[in-house]
């Protein structure tokens, strides 16, 4: 009865820390509107937000493509290379800085 004891604990913890983890989420997506549309921390966080939906879609695209044996295999390895990908331009632009702004 320890071990369930244990295991309900860890659920527990675990399921506070994704609800709190929602909640910065929230307050950081209603801090992030009312930036301006210049300012480079809203750019930044914008492209972030983009990324985590990404990889949030590509882990409940495996779920369903699970029964399929051929889909199964591309997903299994498509989507990692291609999350990789997208993941490697946001610190490759991140590291850029903001796009200079033409002369007028």
């Amino acid at each position: 009865m320890e071990a369930l004891s244990a295991i309900e604990r860890i659920i527990r913890d675990l399921l506070v820390f994704v609800v709190a983890m929602s909640v910065v989420l929230a307050a950081l997506m209603v801090i992030i509107s009312r930036m301006p549309n210049d300012n480079p921390l809203r750019r930044i966080l914008v492209a972030l937000s983009y990324r985590v939906g990404a990889t949030a879609a590509a882990g409940m695209l495996v779920i369903p493509a699970t029964p399929f044996p051929g889909l199964d295999a591309i997903v299994d390895f498509g989507a990692p290379i291609a999350l990789l990908w997208y993941w490697w331009t946001f610190f490759r632009d991140a590291r850029r800085g903001p796009p200079e702004k033409p002369a007028p």
